[in-house]
């Protein structure tokens, strides 16, 4: 399972400044700051599990700290230095990105949704981003989050597109903890939330769900900072860019309606140590409103469609649900009455005012003046139209991943598909995927014979009757040996490669292939043509002689390999070993 870990990191003007028409995050990093960044990529080194890429989206608050946020994310990385294959994504990188999909989107239908300003917009370029690398699980994180749990990854995605109580697991949650290694909210009770007792229903639905066994159960809330996402519901279920706040409740409950459930795993616990809020309470609470009166609206205007499953409020109990009922005015009202009432005792006529103005909101700027139900639908379709128009352009909006690829050199290719690499890029290669000791001399001998070729998901590296004059070690990603074709509908998978497997090998003979091979994800092979072989065997027999040991070697385990890959898919007609896409049929 190909995994994508998506962190988005918020950064603003230096302290204290601020600027009409910035966008408003609750805690986004002063750009004169060290932020938390750095604390959640080192609680990474504990995970056993990185063979996943990370991407780190950087969000400014406006434009004009782009370029220093960047640096700023660069460094960090450097420094922590994160065994794992990284990327940032920036506001660039997205423009570089639209101007792409507008090729096919003449109209520009789906511009609404290239945005990265506000928290759902940004949560969509996660998907956005999972969808170009090919993820086949988005796991979605925060910046302010510390993992303790060495096998979050392999945890994450076990149940992931499995069966569970009849029914798929699309969407996985996970949970927070607090700083006391609890999973309730750390906040104090107030009296004036006798009637907005959001922190009660949700310490109600997290003891039901997160402290009650069985260990996977559906849920009806999640956590933005610890979800992840099957690529069947992430290509086809967006984040809604109405909501402001809560989005990933919300994303929950659009889900649902496309048929899509999503489970909570109570093992699956992150600590979230977010930078206190400095917000005063009644602009807390009209954030809440905005939220809960639009997903009202949203739920109450549905109506039947031939593909989507009628929701209510009681689906979603205890938590949202209890705020999603129709009496959420009452609830409004009475709750900033009490808290109107507690400014005036403090003497904070300000904050008593704007209580009584979340009275007003409620019935009139929260409300939204367009059907929000319909306005998800079309939103939801322009989703899908995104992620097809992705499908036929990954190739050319991978480049422009791999342009911010950290652990990387970029990529160039020529026409025939071979990376641009210089002589130490080469060695360094070489010594990844050959085990033997060579002098330098020795290892710039071979760097001259070797070449890089590059591969995108789905490119096909080779097909049947193809001459075969190069053997390849692949130094990252997957292939797929097959044979058949797609459009006959008879495409028979054969076998598998990956990192450190050989390809070609019987290039000596001069075969053709007389299989198919297509990238199952983004491969990179080294490879050297059959006449530098002969070459090096003629001119320096000794080096020869430990580069052929070496290919026995993973000849051998490729053998073996495919042997026991035939038996673990049944078997069939096919029992035998298969070479680099040469077959060889074996009597039982």
């Amino acid at each position: 399972m190909r995994k994508v870990v998506l962190i988005p990191t918020y950064w603003s003007r230096a302290k204290k400044e601020w600027k009409e028409g910035d966008a408003v995050y609750d805690h986004p990093t002063p750009i004169d700051e060290d932020g938390t960044l750095a604390r959640t990529l080192e609680s990474m080194k504990i995970l056993t599990e990185k063979d996943f890429k990370l991407v780190l989206l950087i969000c400014p608050t406006t434009p004009e700290v782009a370029d220093a946020a960047q640096r700023r994310v660069v460094k960090i990385v450097d420094d922590v230095k994160l065994q794992a294959e990284t990327y940032i994504f920036t506001i660039y990188d997205l423009e570089s990105i639209a101007e792409i999909i507008y090729q096919t989107d003449t109209e520009r239908k789906v511009e609404p949704l290239l945005n990265m300003a506000g928290y759902a917009n940004v949560r969509n370029m996660c998907l956005l981003c999972a969808d170009i690398l090919s993820a086949d699980a988005a796991i979605l994180i925060d910046d302010d989050e510390i993992f303790e749990k060495a096998d979050w990854v392999e945890s994450c995605v076990e149940f992931l597109g499995k069966r569970i109580y009849g029914d798929v697991v699309y969407g996985m949650a996970g949970y927070y903890t607090n700083k006391y290694d609890q999973y309730y909210d750390d906040v104090k009770m107030e009296h004036w939330m006798t009637y907005w007792d959001r922190f009660g229903f949700k310490a109600k639905a997290f003891d039901e769900i997160i402290g009650s066994p069985p260990r996977v159960k559906r849920t009806p809330f999640a956590f933005g900072g610890a979800m992840i996402l099957h690529r069947d519901l992430f290509q086809s279920v967006p984040f809604d860019p109405e909501i402001t706040r809560g989005e990933d409740i919300d994303y929950l409950i659009n889900s649902r309606m496309y048929g899509f459930s999503f489970f909570l795993d109570n093992t699956l616990a992150i600590k979230h140590l977010p930078v206190p809020k400095k917000h005063p309470q009644w602009k807390r609470i009209r954030e809440d409103i905005y939220r809960f009166v639009y997903e009202r609206a949203k739920i109450a205007s549905q109506y039947k469609t031939g593909n989507m499953v009628m929701v209510a409020p009681e689906d979603f109990d205890p938590y949202p649900g209890e705020f999603l009922r129709d009496d959420l005015n009452e609830k409004i009202f009475r709750s900033n009455m009490m808290l109107a009432t507690d400014y005036m005792m403090k003497g904070d006529s300000e904050g008593a005012l704007e209580s009584l103005n979340n009275i007003m909101i409620a019935q009139r700027d929260a409300q939204p003046e367009f059907d929000a139900f319909k306005r998800y639908l079309a939103t939801q379709k322009l989703w899908e139209s995104l992620c097809s128009i992705v499908a036929q352009k990954r190739y050319d909006l991978r480049v422009i991943m791999e342009d911010h690829n950290l652990t990387n050199h970029p990529i160039l290719r020529n026409e025939q598909s071979v990376r641009q690499m210089g002589k130490e890029e080469i060695i360094e290669a070489l010594q990844k995927a050959f085990d033997f000791e060579l002098s330098k001399g020795g290892w710039e001998t071979l760097a001259k014979m070797f070449r890089v070729k590059t591969f995108y998901e789905d490119e096909m590296l080779f097909r049947c009757g193809d001459f075969n004059e190069t053997m390849y070690i692949i130094l990252k990603g997957e292939i797929l040996l097959f044979s058949g074709t797609r459009d006959t509908g008879g495409e028979i998978e054969i076998a598998r490669l990956q990192k450190g497997g050989i390809l070609g090998e019987s290039c000596m003979s001069n075969q053709a292939f007389t299989l198919n091979c297509r990238a199952l994800q983004f491969t990179e092979l080294i490879g050297i043509d059959r006449r530098d072989i002969t070459k090096l065997v003629e001119q320096n027999p000794e080096l020869g002689v430990k580069f052929f040991q070496q290919v026995l070697v993973k000849v051998v385990g490729k053998i073996r390999k495919n042997n026991l890959y035939n038996v673990k898919m049944g078997g069939g007609a096919v029992q035998a070993p298969f070479i680099d896409g040469n077959a060889r049929d074996e009597e039982e």
